[in-house]
């Protein structure tokens, strides 16, 4: 994916309905069938597509948290019942590696001035447009700005810097530890690994082929920075997920943590934080002086069914509209937009400088999702000081490659 333009985020407003309406101006007549997750600005995407239907248009939007099954389920038919889906870094590549799923390649260029499609939105695998995003999230710095400047420090850039800061901020008596991090052993743990191993220039896969490549100079180097990192910690750090340690920022135990950028409103919340108005956010360091940021962009979107029965013209025109300019003006605080009308807020801050930074996307090979079960299975015992980092990165390897001889990705 190109370089992003991200901007902000949180609270759930609805489209006026004459905004809605005033951009409602398609070609062609028919149906469009769409399923999807159900959360706040998919919410108000569907109010807006289900907004444009009339005599000669009918729109069926489908909102569940089940909307994964139910996808893999229609993609796999011989005809499925929904013409566009809900797409995302973690579900694309397989559905895409299935051929389940059709390029848009002509729709693009056909509507990209009507409606100013932009090239941050587009989702590129090989030479073909597979997704049209929406939205990002990543994580990124978070830090009491208070304790910062109380003891004299920078915000950190790096991770050196981060350890450097944390050092110094041991002897602060009003939090338990310097660092937060979402160490819980399984999806949360390899998530934080592969924000670090990319940031060390790591590369998953031999070249060419997907033979694992984990075992490496990079990858003991994001290993040991991680153990390092550790030590200003609770000691129950692999125990602790997301909701942990945003409530450990909240409580006023922590001073620093790289945390979901979707939890930084939640900074600020008098009902939850004590700390509101204390905590600032910039992007997520770098795991060496002048790397991008150590941090991965993770992105919504829709794609077309390969299988759909309907008109792909007017399916594409209804994601035009469901994602354009207007409703992003309108909205500018329900999600962290992928167009560039969206204007930057202080929740959004982090992303937007971790993307422009030149933060990668999050992999989207077919066989990222057993790489990412088998760090988050193995690499807590290199961290718990029950192995070497060798040891643990060997696993990996081993615990990956037998998965993926399985599925046929390893002969």
């Amino acid at each position: 994916m190109k370089r992003i333009v991200i901007l902000a985020m949180v609270a759930a407003l609805f489209l006026a309905p004459a905004i809605a309406t005033a951009a409602c101006e398609v070609e062609g007549s028919g149906e469009v069938n769409v399923i999807s997750n159900s959360f706040p600005v998919l919410e108000l995407i569907a109010n807006t597509m289900k907004a444009c239907a009339n005599d000669n248009l009918k729109i069926e939007y489908k909102l569940t948290t089940e909307h994964k099954e139910e996808t893999a389920q229609a993609l796999a038919a011989s005809s499925s019942p929904y013409d566009l889906v809900q797409v995302s870094n973690t579900t694309i590549p397989a559905w895409q590696a299935a051929g389940q799923l059709q390029p848009m390649n002509d729709l693009v260029d056909k509507y990209r001035d009507q409606y100013k499609l932009e090239d941050s939105m587009l989702i590129r695998i090989g030479g073909d447009i597979m997704a049209v995003a929406f939205q990002v999230n990543a994580q990124h710095l978070f830090y009491r700005t208070d304790l910062l400047e109380k003891h004299g420090i920078a915000v950190p850039k790096t991770y050196d810097e981060v350890l450097a800061a944390a050092e110094k901020l041991k002897s602060e008596e009003s939090i338990e530890f310097p660092l937060g991090g979402t160490y819980k052993s399984g999806w949360n743990l390899a998530q934080e690994f592969i924000n670090m191993f990319m940031g060390m220039g790591g590369e998953f896969f031999k070249p060419g082929t997907a033979e694992p490549s984990l075992n490496s100079e990079a990858g003991v180097k994001a290993l040991e920075m991680m153990k390092k990192l550790m030590a200003y910690m609770s000691p129950n750090a692999l125990a602790l997920d997301t909701t942990a340690i945003m409530q450990q920022f909240q409580q006023g135990k922590i001073a620093m943590a790289t945390l979901w950028a979707s939890r930084a409103a939640k900074m600020d919340d008098e009902a939850e934080s004590k700390v509101v108005g204390l905590i600032e956010f910039t992007a997520a360091p770098s795991a060496s002086k002048g790397a991008h940021p150590a941090t991965t962009l993770w992105w919504d979107g829709f794609s077309l069914a390969k299988n759909m029965d309907g008109d792909r013209d007017l399916a594409f025109q209804m994601i035009m509209l469901g994602l354009s300019e207007e409703v992003v003006k309108a909205n500018n605080d329900v999600a962290i937009w992928l167009r560039s009308a969206y204007k930057p807020t202080r929740f959004s801050k982090g992303v937007a400088e971790s993307a422009m930074g030149g933060a990668p996307s999050y992999p989207m090979q077919p066989q990222i999702s057993m790489v990412h079960a088998a760090i988050g299975n193995n690499i807590g015992d290199f961290l718990a000081g029950k192995e070497s980092a060798e040891e643990s990165l060997a696993d990996v390897e081993a615990e990956y490659t037998k998965a993926a001889k399985e599925k046929g990705f390893i002969k």
